[in-house]
């Protein structure tokens, strides 16, 4: 009897080494995983940044440093804020003598000054969250070494702005204030955020703004007026106020309060920033809406209705282009039929309701089961192009629970 013991305990641990390696992604003790990362050799890539202090940037970086950097075997080295093109190129230089073997970046100044410093020493490069130009994706689609973009392409941050005035236009609101962000600085991101408010304002007063009264023309005019926007009435509507800048002054508030004192003013937008800019001054009877992050604090100012309208990233939206800058280190770009670099946009997430933020927020926070697991993401290595943007193009919330499934 005890010898029938002996070997069923046998069995049974024979049994569970053969299934710990039938379950291990590392099956030939190469460090090669069966999808064909190599996890033997350790991938140092750099990150540059112009906000290390920001809730996206923060919400970034955790998912890159407290579930990527434990899923894989990367390291992240992070630059300093970068405030212009000298300080990137600089980082940049930093990067390559701690032998990074790719960049990701966040950071605008110079992007064309970036990937022909990086294509130059043989490091691969990647933009994190936004676009090249169609003249600058024509000048590097073909580089080896620029590995692409992915994230909100213009249309889709214009679309940001127009979906979150129309919102309200459609409740039957008429007067607006609106804080432009870094339009002032000629940021595109955000001067087409602001161009769609100013459509979707123009299409409900049935007017014009300075002559335009679609995303083309509007473009233009905002272009025209050097970026410096100011109120208008369009129409049956009304942009009572506008403040644009990150002064953080005393006057620079004093704008931001005088706009919401405004006893007309019946929403606030912001298309960046809305918690750190009018928040503070809204009123009971106002409503408040930005293009932003989802943080702990957002959530709270849903909770307490100061914030009512919240479109942002998902911390977990860099996965993607993480897996194709790793897949390019390793010796399997994803690239299109032509060879040419990626080029690919994502949405947002958009919360209308405390409840669909916190559960946003509970996913988008996640350091164990994010938006995007490895699991996931190891799908794309290697991938083709088709398939890779297939992934992509799957970006809302529900969208991404179901490729969980």
């Amino acid at each position: 009897m005890k010898s029938m013991k002996k070997v069923l305990v046998l069995m049974l641990s024979l049994l569970l080494v053969v299934g710990m390696f039938g379950c291990s992604k590392d099956n030939d003790g190469s460090g090669k995983s069966t999808d064909g990362i190599d996890d033997s050799t350790n991938v140092k890539i750099g990150v540059l940044v112009a906000d290390a202090t920001g809730a996206e940037a923060l919400a970034f970086r955790s998912y890159y440093e407290n579930y990527i950097q434990k899923q894989y075997n990367v390291t992240f080295m992070y630059s300093d804020e970068l405030a212009d093109a000298a300080a990137e190129a600089s980082a940049i230089d930093n990067f390559i003598a701690n032998n990074c073997k790719a960049i990701i970046s966040f950071a605008s100044a110079d992007r064309p000054a970036q990937i022909r410093k990086c294509a130059e020493n043989k490091v691969y490069y990647a933009v994190a969250t936004g676009t090249l130009s169609d003249e600058e994706y024509k000048e590097f689609k073909d580089n080896e070494y620029y590995v692409g973009a992915i994230g909100p392409d213009l249309y889709t941050e214009y679309l940001a702005g127009y979906n979150m005035a129309k919102y309200y236009l459609d409740q039957g609101k008429t007067k607006f204030a609106v804080f432009g962000g870094a339009t002032p600085y000629y940021v595109d991101m955000h001067i087409y955020r602001t161009a769609g408010i100013l459509v979707a304002l123009c299409e409900a007063g049935g007017g014009n703004y300075n002559g335009a009264s679609d995303m083309g023309s509007m473009i233009g005019t905002i272009y025209g007026m050097n970026c410096q926007l100011t109120p208008a009435v369009i129409g049956s509507v009304e942009l009572v106020s506008y403040i644009g800048g990150y002064d953080f002054d005393d006057a620079w508030f004093g704008k931001l309060a005088e706009a919401a004192n405004n006893p007309s003013v019946e929403v606030l937008l912001a298309v960046g920033s809305g918690l750190d800019t009018f928040a503070a001054f809204k009123k009971p009877n106002q409503f408040l809406g930005t293009v932003d992050a989802y943080t702990a604090d957002a959530v709270k100012a849903m909770e307490a209705g100061t914030l009512n309208y919240l479109a942002g990233k998902f911390s977990a939206s860099i996965g993607p282009i993480f897996m194709a800058t790793l897949s390019a280190v390793q010796g399997k770009p994803i690239r299109t039929a032509n060879g040419e670099a990626l080029a690919l946009s994502q949405g947002y997430w958009v919360a209308t309701s405390a409840d669909e933020a916190k559960n946003f927020y509970a996913v988008d926070s996640s350091t164990t089961d994010p938006a995007y697991t490895r699991a996931m993401l190891d799908t794309l290595f290697g991938a083709s192009y088709d398939d890779f943007a297939k992934f992509v193009g799957a970006f809302s919330f529900e969208e991404i629970q179901n490729l969980k499934k």
